[in-house]
């Protein structure tokens, strides 16, 4: 039998099997946009790497819309309570968009959110993103919350 780890070739049931793959899944490829057959990690070895796939979860399009739609209710909040001038908006980015008015903050927002997500999803199998995507979702759900007690009082 084999030993080397790097070795592109297996021993298995008396025959050797070459690995048919010249190269990982590249992050863009033709799959990416339209379809695919990987969904998930399928080696053992491959768990230590970054491993890009071409078919997502359903918990993942969930998380990924959950965090657009409270984007945009943060948006449609935060313009409510500087209208009523309850508070200042605290991104000097987003503060800068809002002088020129109420559309360029609104589309900057939903395009740098957009934008986010799909990097997100993209590097979905990569442990940082799927620690830090349902904490997302659920920092937001209180940021929400907290801007409509503040449009309640």
């Amino acid at each position: 039998m084999n030993t080397d780890k790097h070795s592109s070739t297996e021993e298995k049931n008396g025959r050797l099997l070459s690995d048919r793959r010249k190269c990982p899944t590249p992050l863009f490829s033709r799959y990416t946009f339209f379809g695919g057959r990987r969904k998930c990690v399928r080696r053992e070895k491959e768990k230590k790497v970054c491993i890009y796939v071409d078919l997502y979860s359903t918990r993942l399009l969930i998380l990924l819309i959950s965090l657009l739609l409270l984007s945009c209710v943060d948006a449609y909040l935060t313009l409510e309570l500087i209208g009523k001038g309850h508070v200042v908006e605290a991104n000097p980015i987003m503060a800068f968009f809002l002088d020129y008015g109420e559309t360029p903050f609104t589309v900057v927002k939903f395009v740098i959110t957009a934008f986010c997500l799909v990097i997100l999803c993209l590097f979905k199998n990569v442990k940082v993103t799927r620690i830090c995507l349902p904490f997302a979702v659920k920092m937001y759900i209180l940021v929400v919350a907290y801007e409509f007690y503040l449009f309640m009082i």
